[in-house]
């Protein structure tokens, strides 16, 4: 039986550790105007040469990720895009966000660091 429960741990322990090895940072933050008031729901890419990466913005938070939503992204530079869930009728943003190119923001995301929490701060139309 104590042999049992050794195998069992070791085989919890190797599939943890296997799933925290994709090398990915825990990265989030918020979408606020600079009155102070967050965007209420939208997107936000972090993007470089290679991948995008998104994140749902919810009542102005969001996490990012690659495949699932908090997954985290590899450690690296990136632009970065915000988009508004109805940009059609009333633009909340000014149009210069919606694309990495123009929106002038870009962040590091560190390995090992709790600095991975942006505050973006954007402007209306």
């Amino acid at each position: 039986m104590r042999t049992l429960t050794i195998i069992t741990l070791l085989i919890v322990t190797i599939t943890i550790i296997s799933g925290c090895g994709n090398g990915n940072v825990k990265a989030g933050g918020t979408v606020k105007f600079s009155s102070g008031e967050a965007l209420p729901a939208g997107t936000i890419f972090f993007e470089n040469e290679k991948n995008r990466y998104m994140g749902e913005i919810t009542d102005g938070t969001f996490e990012l990720g690659g495949i699932r939503p908090g997954d985290g992204l590899p450690a690296g530079v990136y632009q970065v895009s915000v988009r508004e869930l109805d940009m059609a009728e009333n633009p909340l943003l000014a149009e210069r966000f919606h694309s990495a190119a123009t929106s002038g923001i870009s962040f590091e995301v560190q390995k090992g660091s709790k600095k991975n929490f942006f505050e973006i701060v954007v402007e209306k139309p």
